[in-house]
């Protein structure tokens, strides 16, 4: 009878052991995957939620603050920065062009983006891509508003309807500004980052919305910052997006604007800000791997109990193998590939079930955090996990393999 055929007639007279061995290998492999993949898709998801900006401008606060609250909507800027510096730097001749954007306000939840028509054009993400149009337009009007994909799938908002926003960025709030309701005009493509759950608003429309006294209502094509001087205009931008005329201007740009003698001004390279952000998150990306690495070893050293286990089950077995003309290193041999073949199965296991998981949830992820993940995780991590296993595996399997291998060299035909 050939090592093949033995090894599966040996799995299958303990089926049920190895299997339950075999499913605690592919709920290990599992958590180690999906800890991986989580972490490179969050990282990818990050790195593509903004692109092609090269300076995001602020008042003085940390890169990291002016990068969660302008492109992640987490969190809030410590001040607003006035009109007059935005003009200033969208003068500059080393900028191409600038974004002014104005936060604070929600709907049912969702964060109010109040900005210009150019954000449609410059503001891209992954690689480059433009921001699209599902359906509609964008906003001409002061009370016409634009909504991401994902906060129009989940509210069931069409093209023409009429909705009022909130003051704040709670999902409940008692302030709402019911004197002026604005009509949806467009909607957005999914881009599977944060642009897909917001609104966008004209950005003369966030001062009529607050009731500031200068700002009565701006002429349908009158250009902002030429006509009306008005007190919004002086102090309620919360960030700037800038395109340098060159890469080569990028630094330089940066390092005049922080030098900004009107008020204190931060402005921050994406990128860079992004990698710090994932130093940060490094540590915590080593625990959750260390972690994951002990569950796929605690899972083995239960299967090299199993193994251990199962020896005086198979005394009577090992003996009739010797009466037939194994050798030892045949006992040994077996007791390996057993546990490589459980320990395989387990991972090839793990790994469909993750992609299961991933086609089933990713759908959900999408719809409620923008979030895409692939459903397919990388093939290369996969295989040298697999590989990691099977060596602890082969190495772990030495303890039942050699306990077997003395068994055979002592046992006959008879045992008590």
């Amino acid at each position: 009878m050939s090592l093949y055929k033995l090894l599966w007639a040996s799995v299958f007279s303990r089926k049920t052991m190895a299997s339950l061995t075999c499913f605690s290998i592919a709920i290990s492999m599992l958590v180690l995957l999906s800890v991986a993949h989580i972490e490179a898709q969050v990282r990818e998801n990050f790195e593509r939620s903004v692109s092609g900006v090269d300076l995001i401008v602020g008042s003085r606060t940390s890169q990291l603050n002016l990068l969660l609250f302008s492109i992640f909507k987490i969190g809030y800027p410590s001040n607003n920065l006035q009109w007059n510096s935005y003009s200033t730097i969208k003068q500059n001749p080393m900028v191409e062009w600038a974004v002014p954007i104005s936060l604070g306000d929600s709907h049912q939840g969702y964060g109010v983006v109040g900005t210009t028509d150019d954000y449609f054009t410059h503001i891209k993400y992954a690689d480059k891509q433009a921001l699209t149009f599902a359906s509609g337009r964008s906003f001409k009007d002061n009370f016409e508003l634009v909504m991401g994909a994902a906060v129009a799938k989940d509210l069931a908002y069409e093209l023409g309807k009429q909705i009022v926003l909130s003051h704040g960025a709670g999902k409940v709030s008692f302030s709402q500004h019911k004197a002026h309701p604005f009509a949806v005009v467009g909607i957005l493509e999914p881009s599977g980052t944060p642009m897909d759950r917001a609104v966008y608003i004209p950005i003369q429309s966030v001062g009529i919305l607050h009731n500031t006294t200068a700002v009565k209502h701006l002429d349908d094509n009158e250009e902002i910052g030429h006509g009306v001087q008005t007190d919004y205009q002086q102090r309620a931008l919360s960030a700037l997006f800038v395109g340098a005329k060159s890469r080569v201007a990028v630094l330089g740009l940066q390092r005049e604007i922080s030098q900004f003698t009107t008020e204190p001004l931060t402005a921050i390279l994406p990128g860079l800000a992004l990698r710090e952000l994932w130093q940060m998150l490094s540590a915590v990306e080593v625990s959750l791997r260390v972690i994951s690495i002990l569950v796929m070893f605690a899972s083995l050293i239960g299967m090299t109990t199993m193994l251990l286990a199962s020896m005086r089950e198979r005394q009577h077995e090992l003996s009739i193998l010797r009466a037939l003309g194994a050798r030892p290193w045949l006992i040994v041999l077996l007791v390996e590939a057993e546990a490589l073949l459980l320990t395989l199965l387990g991972g090839v296991l793990g790994y469909g079930m993750l992609c299961l998981g991933l086609m089933s949830f990713e759908p959900m992820l999408l719809r409620e955090y923008s979030f895409s993940l692939s459903h397919f995780p990388d093939g290369e991590v996969f295989f040298s996990y697999l590989a990691m296993a099977l060596l602890l595996a082969m190495t772990l399997a030495l303890i039942p393999a050699l306990a077997a291998y003395k068994k055979s060299l002592q046992s006959g035909l008879s045992f008590s």
